[in-house]
């Protein structure tokens, strides 16, 4: 895959964080924006977890980092497991910059998005990997969808960090849909 990098340094001291919320794994993609690119050097998948400890670890490995998170907007709901606070509130309250649709954006938009960072139109590839992250390119790779529709199988649990790279992606860098209705005719 041409969307592969042998490693990444940072340049800056911000990061930007996909993350989707599930007890088995909690998934996040850590990445570095510059300009119109993506790079994706960090992977944190922990099971049988909660936001709490995803935000410690997310905080122990960059502790003078900003950090923007890109959650799956479900991340708005109350959860009697958190003691009613939301996953956003914890997410906030530790101090992280979160960024965050009010509605579930549509499944194929994420995809869409992702895949034109992967590669666009004009052959323009704006989205890396770092080769070290074995389970985001197993998820691009092996990632398949229900017979005869766009909708992902979740059967094979390799959507959980596509789940979250596509928050991050169709946030950042929404598809544009170029449509101008025509003008009306004038009947005479």
């Amino acid at each position: 895959m041409e969307n592969v990098i042998d490693e990444y340094e940072l340049k800056t001291n911000t990061i930007h964080i996909g993350m989707d919320f599930n007890i088995d794994p909690m998934s996040a993609i850590i990445t570095e924006i510059i300009d119109d690119k993506i790079y994706c050097f960090d992977e944190i998948i922990i099971y049988s977890s909660n936001t709490d400890e995803m935000a410690q670890e997310i905080k122990a490995r960059y502790p003078n980092k900003n950090i923007f998170i890109y959650p799956d907007p479900a991340s708005k709901q109350r959860k009697t497991s958190a003691g009613g606070f939301t996953d956003l509130s914890i997410l906030k309250n530790v101090g992280f910059n979160v960024r965050v649709r009010n509605n579930h954006p549509l499944i194929r938009d994420r995809i869409n998005a992702v895949n034109t960072k992967l590669k666009n139109t004009n052959g323009k590839r704006t989205l890396f990997i770092a080769k070290n992250l074995k389970n985001m390119l197993k998820s691009i790779e092996r990632q398949i969808y229900k017979e005869n529709t766009v909708i992902p199988d979740k059967d094979n649990n390799y959507d959980h960090m596509n789940d979250a790279l596509g928050y991050l992606v169709e946030f950042v860098f929404p598809l544009k849909r170029d449509f101008t209705p025509s003008k009306p005719k004038r009947w005479s």
